[in-house]
């Protein structure tokens, strides 16, 4: 026990203390029943409720947030971190099933602790000093960044990535060093597939910053191309063990709501911070419910970078081989990062549009970060001569501790007026919460090339714009038998007495309608007659326009618009008739209904993913298509009319990904149990050894 005890008390005492530091990072966040204003954190609890709903559906991995977007069956959790999802919704159903918040915090808390665990042992490799790197682990938990993330955004995802990244890190240069070790091919595939399901963005901007990393160390020993080679295929594997979750991305991520940011030159550029912003103390501005915050590089880091470029210049190295060897490759990353984020030359637009994921330049900081941390153990062994004890570790980590004070909130954290108990019986996500919906009027071959921008615009808006010109969707007059456009809204009372609202195709009147302050439903027929003019010639043109008024700019307000007397005719079957007769076992959403004879479409309640969805009509998997409703997409499919229709729904995600995660998963198992016959083999002839030396000499 006692020779127990001295092997694991270092170990024991350093997680004792990342522990306590954790525990401090949390505390502007402490409340459990109160929901910090922060837009992340809300959202972040929403779906860790939704999540437990899905465990209890029987969904693994997760795919689908039950509740949200009307119950249609939103597949959040397929196209953004499921495994962060997956651990925190398991803490809120085993372990805190009253409050979610817990569970997050609790989420939060750990990465916290992990981050500091591996940079730690990341550093220790890199400097073999326990000081250097102990201090090392501190500057990265405690940079601006790392703090505004977890204090100021409360994003789950990313704080729960930047823990991870330190451990990627670690096995993937094991992996580097020691090719032919099936432990660290298992190792380093884990890593990066949790990365990859953990948090997309930080994977993307790891992987590219890693790879070049290795290049410029690979370049300087030309013997280790086979090294590179072997840890490409350990990033390969972990992509390979998500391919489930990557597949559907990679098919869908341009049609998504998400890719009006994530594919926005000027937005990415638009963030980029000035030299002002990124050297503390700095402010960089946010629009909106995000406030204000400080996102800079932090003080230590460019301490310890002005110290190496120092020692570089002036050819001053270390006594340690490893740490001398991979300095200036470090270097070179940290000031292509700089660069990436400072420079006002606008380069990305020449760039492939994956690396537009991140949204905002200042989201490469967490890549300056480690290797920040990593020049930090560097610079401090070699200002000390390697000579770092416990008086320079508690030191150290006061006066780290007191710089990254700053860029903990200073004023009173306003919350958001919400009930937790009803906010746990009806989750819903504040920001974004159609973001991996399918934007139909971007790109219509899911929708039968049905043009919808006119219908798209003004159920956006949820206004009528008066003076507005509306294009009608030309390619739905193909199929119009008799068109209408159906408005249900309420009339304004600052519009003069007296006075029609007239809709104009193309200049004529096509109808009026008296205005009358209150709820109104107004039909507006459209002729075919008169659309048959433009079919081939001229694009119809539609605008509302207001008799007597001397101030046409006020818009008028829409709950619901409809076309109709187009292919959702008659013989369509609205989801709002069908969606009574659907019932959820499980991960199955089952209707029954009886379908009249005229009917030739049937819509059903759930969301539309071409390809993603399992759909039965009486035994028997058909087709299915993008129909338009509200602002959403939703399936459609057609039935067998006069007579009663049973349909099973699925969400199934990419089969063919699915298939290739499944068998990579049993790879990764079979290495697994190779490994460990194969360690303990060894242990064993080891022990065998040492009894034979043992009785030899006795």
């Amino acid at each position: 026990m006692k020779t127990l005890f001295k092997t694991y008390q270092e170990p024991f005492i350093l997680l004792l203390f990342y522990i306590f530091l954790a525990t401090a990072f949390l505390a502007p966040i402490a409340s459990e029943q109160l929901i910090p204003a922060l837009v992340d954190y809300a959202n972040h609890i929403a779906y860790v409720i939704e999540a437990k709903m899905a465990f209890a559906e029987g969904q693994f991995p997760l795919r689908i947030a039950p509740l949200e977007l009307s119950g249609w069956r939103y597949p959040n959790y397929q196209f953004y971190a499921p495994t962060t999802y997956t651990f925190a919704g398991l803490i809120y159903k085993w372990f805190t099933p009253a409050n979610p918040i817990i569970a997050v915090k609790f989420t939060i808390w750990c990465g916290l602790i992990l981050g500091g665990v591996y940079m730690q042992r990341l550093a220790y490799w890199f400097v073999k000093s326990r000081p250097a790197a102990i201090l090392a682990s501190i500057v990265y938990l405690t940079t601006p960044y790392y703090i505004v993330i977890v204090t100021g955004f409360g994003n789950l995802c990313e704080t729960v990535a930047l823990g991870i990244l330190p451990a990627v890190l670690y096995y993937s240069l094991q992996r580097y060093l020691h090719p032919n070790d099936n432990k660290t091919l298992l190792q380093m595939g884990l890593a990066w597939y949790l990365l990859i399901t953990i948090h997309l963005v930080t994977f993307v901007y790891t992987a590219l910053f890693f790879a070049i990393l290795l290049l410029l160390i690979t370049y300087k020993n030309q013997r280790h191309w086979r090294n590179l080679l072997a840890t490409g295929i350990g990033i390969a594997f972990g992509c390979l063990l998500a391919m489930w979750f990557l597949g559907p991305i990679g098919l869908l991520h341009n049609y998504l709501i998400m890719a009006q940011t994530t594919n926005d030159i000027a937005l990415f550029k638009i963030s980029n911070p000035s030299i002002s912003d990124l050297l503390y103390p700095g402010h960089l501005q946010f629009q909106g419910t995000l406030g204000n915050h400080q996102i800079a590089i932090g003080l230590p880091i460019l301490f310890a970078v002005s110290i190496c470029c120092y020692a570089l210049i002036n050819k001053s190295s270390l006594h340690n081989q490893r740490a001398n060897y991979w300095l200036p490759p470090l270097l070179i990353l940290f000031f292509l990062a700089f660069i990436l984020i400072w420079s006002p030359i606008n380069f990305w637009q020449w760039l492939p549009s994956l690396f537009l994921i991140g949204q905002y330049c200042w989201r490469l900081l967490d890549q300056l970060i480690w290797i920040g941390a990593l020049l930090f153990a560097w610079a401090v062994c070699w200002l000390f001569k390697n000579k770092l004890d416990l008086k320079h570790i508690i030191i150290g980590a006061l006066l780290l501790i007191i710089t990254a004070s700053a860029a903990f909130p200073t004023l009173y954290m306003t919350y958001f007026t919400i009930n937790l108990a009803h906010f746990i019986k009806h989750p819903n996500a504040i920001y974004n919460p159609n973001a991996y919906t399918i934007e139909f009027n971007k790109h219509t071959g899911f929708v039968d090339k049905i043009d919808n921008l006119m219908l798209y615009s003004l159920m956006i808006n949820k206004t009528l714009q008066l003076n507005t010109t509306y294009a009608l969707p030309q390619t739905l007059l193909h199929y119009a038998k008799a068109p209408t456009l159906s408005l249900h809204g309420a009339i304004p009372k600052k519009l003069p007495p007296h006075s029609q609202l007239k809709a104009l195709l193309n200049g004529s009147t096509i109808a009026t309608l008296n205005l009358v302050p209150g709820k109104f439903h107004w039909e507006v027929p459209l002729n075919p007659g008169v659309l048959s003019r433009f079919k081939e010639s001229k694009v119809p043109q539609l605008q509302f326009k207001v008799s007597n008024n001397t101030n046409n700019a006020i818009p008028i307000p829409i709950d619901e618009i409809v076309l109709t007397g187009f292919l959702q005719a008659p013989q369509t079957l609205n989801v709002k008739a069908v969606q009574p007769f659907c019932q959820q076992q499980k991960t199955m959403t089952i209707c029954k209904i009886h379908v009249p004879k005229a009917t030739e479409l049937l819509e059903l309640p759930i969301l539309y993913y071409p390809k993603l969805l399992r759909i039965t009509l009486n035994g028997k998997t058909v087709a299915y298509k993008g129909i338009v409703y509200q602002d959403n997409l939703i399936a459609g499919i057609t039935p067998e009319p006069g007579k009663t229709n049973v349909i099973t729904i699925q969400f199934t995600g990419l089969m063919w990904a699915n298939y290739i995660s499944w068998l990579s998963w049993g790879l990764w198992l079979i290495l697994f149990i190779v490994t460990i016959f194969k360690l303990d083999r060894v242990r064993r002839v080891g022990l065998a050894k040492n009894k034979t030396r043992y009785l030899s000499t006795h």
